[in-house]
């Protein structure tokens, strides 16, 4: 016969194990403001403003940026799976987006086409973006691995 313990100790495992699956990840929805005197950016950065609107669509996440009056998007679906979020011309950004914990981590990697050459440059090392929300909803903070940066945003 089982001693308790070790049936207990199983079930809290088991327990702990499911309450980590549903977990819900946050709403990053609303649109967002830059506060450059909270964020740390790099001193060679020459960025004055920007502002986010971010929208939950289905499985994906869409980021619409305005930054220094340039619009652009990107569009993420947090599975793990690369997509190709930018087409360059002369190479695409490629991207994959997963939740690790509360965190929204996207890693990018940009493989160049070299003209008349049928080689394509990739293998480079993934730039690492790292999204989390503020326990009250109102902050979000951007973290970035190259440039090492932290860009910190107001709910607007």
């Amino acid at each position: 016969m089982p001693k308790p313990w070790i049936a207990a100790f199983f079930l809290l495992a088991v327990a702990v194990s499911l309450a980590a699956q549903n977990t819900p990840t946050p709403d990053f929805t609303g649109t967002w403001s830059l506060n450059l005197a909270k964020s740390s950016l790099a001193k060679d950065s020459t960025l004055k403003s920007e502002t986010i609107e971010i929208a939950n669509k289905k499985s994906s996440i869409v980021f619409h940026y305005k930054t220094d009056g340039k619009k652009s998007a990107e569009t993420y679906t947090a599975d793990g799976q690369y997509r190709v979020v930018r087409d360059l011309g002369s190479g695409q950004l490629t991207s994959r987006a997963s939740w690790q914990g509360s965190a929204l981590v996207i890693e990018s990697v940009l493989q160049i086409k070299i003209p008349n050459v049928r080689v394509s440059v990739s293998g480079l090392k993934p730039v690492v973006d790292k999204w989390t929300l503020s326990p009250d909803g109102r902050t979000l903070t951007h973290e970035t691995d190259d440039p090492k940066e932290t860009h910190v945003y107001d709910k607007q």
